[in-house]
């Protein structure tokens, strides 16, 4: 559950455990043709995973004041007892409609870019949003590793479009995935020419959570394009 109000009192981000926020190489790679319901344009869907190495949860709370689209969000750190000692701004949650998502997704939770064989950007993803939640555990031999995560389903862990607050948590050892089917998951590649190229999951983009190491939050997945505009699969 989220806090009962927004955090008062002077921000600090404590000398005390951390999430670190991993990405993994981009998976379940297809080429469309229209899946954004745009006749005669190409497509590369893929499926991503960004997790939580630990050693500590990512907590985010979003809260919306009276009138407002949009909630500002707040990471929250915690003693070795659970007690919080802290909190940052960090952002904004907003409400996202569309079938497949309808919940509050974070902002600048990661992003996907593709880029040349040069590792120069190509294309990036119009998805930079998301809903955290432990859809997948990924690596329970981590320190803190959460075995039972509360939060496991997209439909339930972020809330109604009528919240004015709600919590995210990427438990430890834990990850996020968002699949190649979802609406915004996709390269629009129509005028992107045949070559070598890379998939980037990046994690954590704009450096604005507070995270254990910083060095981490980038995989790549190497992908050939080839063939005929319009061609499809």
């Amino acid at each position: 559950m989220p806090a009962a109000e927004r955090p008062t009192g002077k921000a600090s981000v404590p000398d005390v455990p951390k999430p670190d926020l991993r990405s993994l190489p981009a998976y379940g790679i297809t080429i469309s043709d229209g899946t954004e319901n745009v006749p005669g344009k190409d497509y590369l869907a893929f499926s991503a995973n960004v997790w939580n190495a630990g050693p500590a949860q990512l907590v985010v709370d979003g809260f919306r004041s009276p009138g407002k689209a949009k909630m500002d969000a707040y990471q929250y750190f915690y003693d070795a007892k659970g007690k919080q000692v802290g909190y940052t701004p960090t952002g904004t949650m907003e409400w996202d409609p569309r079938p497949g998502h309808v919940h509050w997704h974070f902002t600048d939770f990661a992003s996907y870019r593709l880029l040349k064989a040069d590792k120069k950007e190509a294309v990036r993803s119009g998805k930079e949003a998301f809903c955290l939640a432990n859809t997948d555990a990924v690596d329970y031999t981590v320190k803190n590793a959460n075995w039972h995560p509360y939060n496991t389903d997209l439909a339930t862990a972020c809330g109604q479009e009528n919240s004015i607050s709600v919590r995210e948590v990427l438990d430890v050892g834990s990850g996020d995935t968002y699949t190649q089917d979802l609406p915004g998951q996709s390269f629009d590649i129509t005028d992107v020419p045949n070559g070598t190229y890379y998939i980037q999951v990046l994690a954590n983009p704009a450096k604005r959570l507070k995270e254990t190491n910083l060095d981490n939050n980038s995989a790549l997945r190497k992908v050939v394009l080839g063939g005929k505009p319009g061609s499809g699969p």
